[in-house]
């Protein structure tokens, strides 16, 4: 999570890309290039709460980051009343994703935070700024705004504004746009500080699933378990329900992207996915494994595993069937 090149990428933005808007743009880049520097030998905590647009209404989410310099860290997602669902950890052994609720465990490879996990941390959204190909900034009060397009590119988020304070660089706002302009994800940012102290206990994920050991069941887990049908299934239709249990269920869709949705009560426990790496759902995270031939995608939600197989479904058609079952109650 390191910057390398920095100051060569930072001036090569400035020159090219921002010519001609003001001596106050070249401000803000280099206070950007120097606030990123600092951030190598500091540690930074925030919250957040997060709003997502989707198909089937708006979901709301809190977020409590830790950081530890120089790539180790803690993303814990909650509801809205701050009760925290999962956790995003990433320590000297790996990344993790956690569910205290259920002590579930995921365990997996991947480099996150650089690929999709920037808009949770602070250092990461200074490095797109920086390492942009082509970013706007304006000015206004005590605001820098940035907007350049998303990356990696899908097919869900087009584009990202950013928004810090200009006197302190504090993050403010985060906000992705798609394809017509219009708002799918915005992070508000209510606290943030820097120069706090860890414990590597903190960062500990069978500690941190051992925490939810005595919490109460959520609604959900404590009712009778029912199924969830995808809201976006990209034409494919139902070809076959199958409740294998009272806690598991199977739906497979067949048509030209045919899938297959699987659902079920998980046991507590470590789940190894080596070759695994983590999709950010908006909120909820999910990990996605296998090749080209059949490829799944396992995510928490609810007091639910899900994991949807397919060979027919692109990345970004994934997270689509995915993100249309959150927020629904089971049938």
């Amino acid at each position: 999570m390191r910057k390398v090149h920095v100051w060569v990428l930072a001036l090569g933005v400035t020159a090219s890309v921002l010519a001609g808007c003001g001596t106050s743009t070249k401000q803000a880049m280099t206070q950007v290039q120097t606030q990123q520097q600092r951030l190598d030998q500091s540690n930074y905590q925030s919250t957040a709460t997060m709003t997502v647009q989707m198909d089937n209404g708006a979901q709301t989410y809190y977020i409590a980051t830790d950081y530890e310099s120089p790539q180790v860290y803690k993303i814990a997602l909650g509801d809205s009343n701050k009760n925290i669902n999962q956790v995003i950890v990433r320590n000297e052994h790996g990344m993790f994703v956690v569910s205290p609720t259920l002590q579930k465990v995921f365990r997996f490879n991947g480099n996150w935070a650089q690929n999709q996990g920037h808009i949770y941390l602070y250092d990461q959204i200074l490095q797109q700024i920086l390492t942009s190909s082509d970013v706007k900034v304006s000015k206004k009060g005590d605001q820098y705004t940035f907007v350049m397009p998303v990356t990696p590119a899908n097919d869900i988020v087009t584009r990202q504004q950013v928004d810090l304070a200009a006197s302190t660089l504090e993050p403010r706002q985060v906000i992705l746009f798609d394809n017509q302009n219009k708002a799918v994800v915005t992070i508000r940012f209510t606290s943030f500080k820097t120069g706090v102290k860890y414990q590597p206990s903190d960062f500990d994920p069978q500690k941190i699933a051992q925490s939810g050991a005595s919490a109460k069941p959520t609604l959900a887990s404590s009712q009778e378990f029912g199924y969830v049908e995808p809201q976006v299934t990209l034409g494919d239709k139902l070809n076959l329900l199958h409740q294998m249990s009272a806690t598991d269920a199977v739906l497979r869709y067949t048509g030209n992207r045919s899938f297959t949705l699987e659902e079920w009560r998980p046991d507590p426990g470590t789940a190894g996915l080596p070759n695994g790496q983590l999709v950010d759902l908006f909120g909820v995270p999910a990990v996605l494994a296998g090749d080209g031939s059949a490829r799944q995608l396992t995510w928490l939600n609810n007091g639910v595993e899900f994991q949807l197989t397919s060979a027919q479904l692109n990345l970004d058609e994934m997270k689509s069937v995915a993100l249309s079952t959150l927020g629904q109650v089971g049938k």
